[in-house]
């Protein structure tokens, strides 16, 4: 993750013109606490960037699994009970053998095990950060240490993410030129950090295995580059990404599909059993404090959004166009479905000074699950 100038005040979760209407007139303190989320966890974990729901380590019932954009070698879960996550037990895992670099993606295996994905991003002055670049599963979660078997360091580069010469009119292709472009900008803008957030190099922050069987069916979601034109669609153009993930050995992709979220790219992913992705889509690019109160150019809505679509769309040549639900308040991470629940994470800020206090709490907004319309 390429951390973000400023949290922005609160955004409420609610339809496009109550979005505009408190834009322009003071709310209470308490409709601020609701639109903005509930405080939930303490330091070391303060910028919560993933969530998935597991069975929780060691123990029966299901938990919340989070991982921490700076904390390179650790995970946290939460027990799901009748407590709010709020009050729930703070519980830290510490990986073994890896760090993993801006942890910004979990998905779940079938027979238990968990996959944690660094961003693959670079740093917001576009400095490159192996660490960053790798991705591990664990084979078991428990309460103590897990080993990790870890993939990478991978270069960011057509031939590493895709292999050699892919065909010429194939989305994978359009998609290895859009990264190529984006990484060149990124190169360009090195220790500049405005030139930097307007190149919107590689970043992933999302992942979902939408398999059936205990084969994985891995897709990775990009915040940014977007697609700039589709290849054979040229009308259709700032399409997110996603890329689908060739096997557990290598940071390598053999497909790709594409999202219209209106000009956004992909924050965060979760995956259903009724076979629905849910997507957090926001801005490719870090928003400063005014701007993320603007509403978003290409819709005049929010400029985060709760969306979903089935995981079945995945396996067309079509451009997804996801059912939009919600808007969503700024710097909204972490995406995880438990039962009628939806839990949305916020991102806060890394303890300064005080190393055992968060210089702003990661906030947590609870939300209710509707029925998914047939499409």
């Amino acid at each position: 993750m390429r951390r973000a100038q400023s949290l922005a005040n609160p955004s409420p979760i609610r339809a496009c013109a109550v979005f505009a209407a408190v834009t322009l007139f003071s709310v209470s303190p308490a409709a601020a606490e609701s639109s903005e989320g509930t405080k939930f966890g303490d330091a070391p974990l303060c910028e919560a960037s993933a969530a998935l729901i597991v069975d929780c380590p060691g123990s029966s019932g299901s938990c919340l699994l989070v991982g921490d954009n700076e904390k390179e070698s650790s995970l946290f879960w939460f027990k799901l009970d009748d407590k709010p996550l709020h009050s729930a037990k703070q519980h830290e895992i510490k990986l073994k053998r890896h760090m993993i670099g801006d942890i910004e993606a979990l998905a779940k295996l079938h027979d238990g095990p968990i996959v944690v994905f660094g961003s693959h991003s670079r740093n917001t002055s576009c400095v490159d950060i192996p660490e960053r670049r790798t991705f591990g599963v664990i084979d078991h979660l428990t309460k103590e240490s897990p080993i990790v078997k870890s993939i990478g360091p991978t270069p960011i580069n057509c031939e590493a993410l895709f292999g050699s010469y892919p065909p010429e009119e194939s989305l994978i292709n359009a998609a290895c030129q859009a990264i190529k472009s984006a990484e060149d900008d990124a190169n360009n803008a090195r220790n500049d950090k405005p030139k930097c957030n307007e190149a919107k190099a590689y970043n992933a922050e999302g992942a979902v295995n939408v398999s059936k069987s205990k084969k994985p069916d891995i897709w990775i979601g990009l915040r940014a580059p977007l697609l700039p034109n589709h290849p054979i669609d040229k009308d259709r153009s700032n399409l997110a990404m996603l890329l689908h993930l060739q096997d557990l050995d290598h940071y390598r992709f053999d497909r790709v599909a594409v999202l219209d979220l209106g000009g956004r790219g992909i924050r965060e992913l979760a995956y259903t059993d009724d076979g629905v992705v849910w997507v957090i889509a926001g801005p490719p690019h870090d928003l400063g404090k005014k701007e993320s109160k603007k509403p978003w150019l290409k819709d005049q809505k929010a400029p985060f959004q709760l969306m979903r679509f089935q995981a079945a769309e995945l396996n067309t040549n079509k451009i997804i166009v996801p059912e939009q639900l919600q808007e969503l308040p700024p710097s909204s991470e972490g995406l995880a479905v438990y039962g009628e629940t939806i839990f949305v994470l916020r991102d806060g800020d890394k303890p300064g000074e005080d190393k055992d206090q968060c210089a702003a709490h990661a906030r947590y907004l609870k939300l209710p699950r509707t029925p998914a319309n047939p499409r």
